[in-house]
């Protein structure tokens, strides 16, 4: 009898996890709508005469990996993209490095404005820094973050006029497959959890609302998060709704596919070319 009744008991426990997983799934809140830019083949022949620095992480670097595709859609050759260091000089096109260490968004924020005052900000037209979606987990004060970056943009701005300086969103990770979801209910919650979403979020509609201006932002998570139907992937938790990278986008929990990365990588030289020309 006890045997049948510990049978019974676990079945009616896994049915509740599976119903409400079932019903989580189907929790997707109507997101935002996104119309992405759009970059023409004139915008990437003059963004081409362009200095452009990008400071960035592992997902910078899908996005370049993205940028000869876009090129090679208008049947222009690929934009120059070298990677430099600290006391390089740059010439046109997008000189780049991967800034600081994941997971310390603040001294990132450091890193980029001491490059820039180390000579750089006088040999670029447009500077571009993107935290990575490991800057941003639960746990990060984001008003501290925000607070950073914008002051910091702020002050490049007034000392470097000549200079473009484009904020950029957080990326974003997918939303949870069918086991994560169970394990995180379990209390066996990973780095990838709906909650480090739903803080990210709140940090990109600061910097959204700051950056209103056209040329002013990068918005990769808007890009990853809208689906080539152009739907939003979304989620809830904890009654916050958050946007996710599309699946469509994804090679892995965070990063881009060869999709993904043409895609974000076509915002991304938009925003350079509106930038460029202002």
């Amino acid at each position: 009898m006890r045997t049948r009744l510990t049978v019974v008991a676990a079945v009616l426990v896994i049915g509740a996890l599976v119903g409400g997983f079932a019903y989580v799934r189907t929790d997707n809140p109507e997101g935002v709508p996104y119309m992405g830019a759009t970059v023409s083949a004139e915008d990437l022949v003059e963004l081409s005469e362009a200095r452009v620095f990008f400071a960035h992480q592992s997902v910078g670097g899908n996005v370049l990996e993205g940028v000869s595709a876009v090129y090679g859609e208008h049947d222009l050759p690929a934009l120059p993209v070298a990677e430099i260091a600290a006391g390089d000089g740059t010439g046109a096109g997008i000189s780049h490095l991967r800034i600081g260490t994941n997971g310390d968004p603040l001294g990132k924020i450091q890193a980029f404005d001491a490059m820039v005052r180390g000579g750089l900000g006088d040999q670029i037209d447009v500077a571009v820094l993107k935290l990575c979606y490991s800057d941003i987990r639960q746990g990060h004060d984001i008003d501290e973050v925000f607070a950073a970056y914008r002051d910091t943009l702020a002050a490049l701005q007034r000392d470097y006029p000549d200079v473009t300086f484009v904020a950029a969103t957080v990326p974003l990770n997918v939303k949870r497959d069918t086991v994560a979801t169970l394990k995180g209910w379990l209390g066996r919650g990973d780095k990838y959890g709906p909650e480090h979403n739903v803080l990210r979020e709140e940090l990109n509609a600061l910097i959204r609302e700051e950056y209103a201006g056209p040329g002013l932002l990068f918005d990769v998570a808007a890009i990853e998060s809208t689906a080539p139907g152009g739907d939003r992937i979304t989620g809830r938790h904890d009654g916050k709704v958050y946007y996710a990278l599309d699946r469509a986008y994804a090679s892995d929990h965070g990063h881009l596919n060869a999709v993904g990365a043409q895609a974000v990588a076509e915002g991304f030289l938009a925003v350079l070319a509106e930038a460029a020309s202002r």
